[in-house]
């Protein structure tokens, strides 16, 4: 089962749009996760989602895939000094595959230099997916901590 990460045109906007729906109302399930991006007709609109189409030189969209299925999709921004995985997500149904891992992996490669990866620490399939990662690929020292009540990080070179 080949999984693929695939940069994003403007025309694929509104599929990381639709995935961006099934996320987001799973993150707000979480303890401190107040998701504001809620309209009346229950719609999530992700206000940085356009900056990733205009914004080229710093931010990266990408579908991943398992074979030709999409799965989930990863958002990536250059900050000043660190890349950030802005958003991932990964379809349950093709969850526990190791498809995560994968395309997490592949994207950093991809990005070589110091990450800083934000997490719900009561979401404990992306804390332990983020650590392990960072533990299995970090080249030098390993910080972890607290952003406030409900986030952590790591932040690590790859």
């Amino acid at each position: 089962m080949p999984f693929t990460i695939k940069p994003t045109t403007i025309k694929e906007k509104p599929l990381i749009h639709a995935l961006l729906q099934f996320y987001l109302d799973e993150l707000s399930s979480f303890p401190g996760e107040t998701v504001e991006y809620k309209d009346a007709a229950g719609v999530y609109h992700y206000p940085y989602l356009n900056n990733y189409w205009q914004e080229q030189n710093s931010r990266f969209p990408y579908l991943l895939y398992c074979d030709q299925n999409r799965a989930g999709f990863a958002l990536v921004r250059k900050a000043v000094d660190h890349y950030e995985m802005a958003e991932y997500y990964v379809k349950p149904e093709f969850r526990r595959l190791g498809l995560g891992r994968t395309c997490a992996a592949a994207l950093l490669n991809q990005y070589p230099g110091p990450w800083r990866i934000e997490f719900n620490r009561y979401n404990l399939p992306s804390r332990n997916l983020w650590k392990n990662l960072a533990e299995r690929f970090a080249k030098g020292k390993i910080t972890q901590g607290n952003m406030d009540s409900s986030r952590d990080f790591t932040q690590f070179s790859f």
